[in-house]
């Protein structure tokens, strides 16, 4: 879920309400920015597709009351305390199961939720969205912050390129 809406982290996962479902997208503030700017808060738009769409059928929660959480990571009256241990003790519970996923497919074990974010941005830019689009979509106010998710481009691309650099 958190790869197919821009790499949403597990605290907006955890966050997200039904009031933040518009018709085909999510409209959110990252919690991250909720409690680091005050000013100049620009919201994430995410896109729903049929992937993410059947998550939340699947997973969401029945109460679909505009106020209502989507997921049931969190419940109302938490302390800030409580609400950072609920989600530390859910994203170790995904890690857990991604981990067991990974080794049963050969695939290195040291992933984690964080990766989803970074896949996201890799995906996104080696398909041909630029820096700019993946800046709005993670919500970085920072160009920096978003090339440091880019994990560069495959051998496979930069060949596929150089054949074509020549295509006028």
């Amino acid at each position: 879920f958190s790869f197919a809406c821009n790499g949403m982290n597990i605290k907006d996962i955890a966050h997200l309400r039904f009031k933040d479902i518009e018709e085909d997208r999510i409209i959110f503030f990252r919690s991250k920015t909720l409690n680091t700017s005050k000013a100049n808060l620009k919201p994430i738009t995410v896109y729903l597709n049929d992937y993410s769409l059947s998550i939340i059928k699947k997973y969401g929660n029945e109460n679909k009351e505009p106020k209502s959480l989507v997921f049931d990571i969190l419940e109302e009256g938490l302390s800030a305390h409580q609400e950072r241990t609920k989600i530390k003790v859910f994203t170790r519970f995904i890690n857990q199961h991604i981990k067991k996923l990974a080794s049963a497919n050969d695939i290195t074990e040291k992933i984690s939720t964080y990766w989803a974010r970074h896949s996201f941005a890799t995906s996104a830019i080696r398909k041909g969205a630029s820096m700019e689009f993946m800046q709005e979509s993670l919500g970085h106010k920072n160009l920096k912050t978003t090339q440091n998710y880019f994990a560069g481009f495959d051998n496979e691309t930069k060949k596929e390129f150089a054949q074509t650099l020549m295509d006028f």
